[in-house]
This record gives C-alpha cells, structure tokens and sequence, in this order.
C-alpha cells in the first residue's frame, strides 16, 4: 500500500502554506510556546526555518489540524492519517455522512468548469482528506464492534464463508 518514496511535488510545502493561511499564526504559536515571527518563518518554505517533530505535535494537538501532518505523509506516498481516537459506536452515523458529503463535494467540483485554482484545489484534497478519515473511522469502528463480540465475529464469519460457497 505504500512505497515510501519521496515525491517529487512538495506537498509538505503546499500543506505548511494552508496551514498558515488557515489558521491565525500568532494564536497558535502564543499556545504552543513560540514566538509567532518563527512560527511564520518555519511555515514558510522559502526560510531555512523548519518545524521539529515536537513542535508539529504541539501544532497539530493545539489546532486539531492534521493537515501538515498529513503533507508530510502525503511527500512520502501515504494516506492521511486518521485520528483512531475518533472512532466511537456514536461516530458511525457521522462517519457515514462525513464520507458521504466529502464525496458529494468533490463530484460537485469534478463538473464545475471554473478555472483550477489553489484554494480550490485544497478544498478539493480537504474533502478527499475528510472522505479518506471518515471511511477508515467508519471500517476501523465497525470491525471493533463486529471483534468484541466473538460470537457475532463468529456468526459474520458462518455467513460471508457461507455466501463465498453460494456463489
């Protein structure tokens, strides 16, 4: 599923860039501890200031915005990630019309004729992002629900063995 080579595209540039458009910098670096001017300058690919590993934890922890983090797994080919602590019984119906209205959303930009811009395009790969994380909450979810109840397991695997020999 991944081959960890890194892309040729930027796309960790691309995220740090929405990131700070997104988001007021001075806010944030106020609630993790840095000055804003360096929080800017390691947002900015163009200045040799980059984030540590720690302070994107901070970032991501404080805004809940996964969206450098996910430019960066996005550089070395991987899917985004998905917040497992989301996964709740609760969030199936929330997961199912997340995925749903992300996936709506992202057909309704595939007819627009407008001309590609950069802010449509994020909004674009944010839906697809949102649609990605609602979908493996939705499975991750309902494979726990299905494992912690063996004989419903039990019962899940007599079916679908039973439907495979059906067919």
């Amino acid at each position: 599923m991944y081959d960890y080579k890194v892309s040729v595209r930027n796309y960790l540039d691309d995220a740090c860039r929405a990131f700070a458009l997104a988001h007021n910098l001075t806010k944030v670096a106020k609630a993790v501890g840095m000055h804003p001017a360096t929080l800017r300058h390691k947002l900015n690919p163009e200045q040799s200031h980059q984030l540590s590993l720690s302070e994107l934890i901070a970032i991501t922890d404080y805004t809940e915005d996964s969206r450098i983090l996910d430019g960066l797994l996005r550089q070395i080919n991987c899917q985004p990630s998905v917040p497992i602590n989301n996964a709740t019984p609760g969030n199936v119906q929330l997961c199912a019309l997340t995925a749903a209205a992300s996936v709506g959303a992202i057909a309704g930009e595939a007819v627009c004729t407008e001309q590609m811009s950069a802010a449509r395009r994020n909004h674009i790969l944010d839906k697809a992002r949102d649609a990605i994380r609602s979908l493996s909450l939705l499975a991750y979810t309902v494979e726990n629900r299905i494992h912690s109840a063996p004989v419903l397991a039990a019962a899940v695997d007599i079916v679908t063995g039973s439907a495979t020999g059906m067919m």
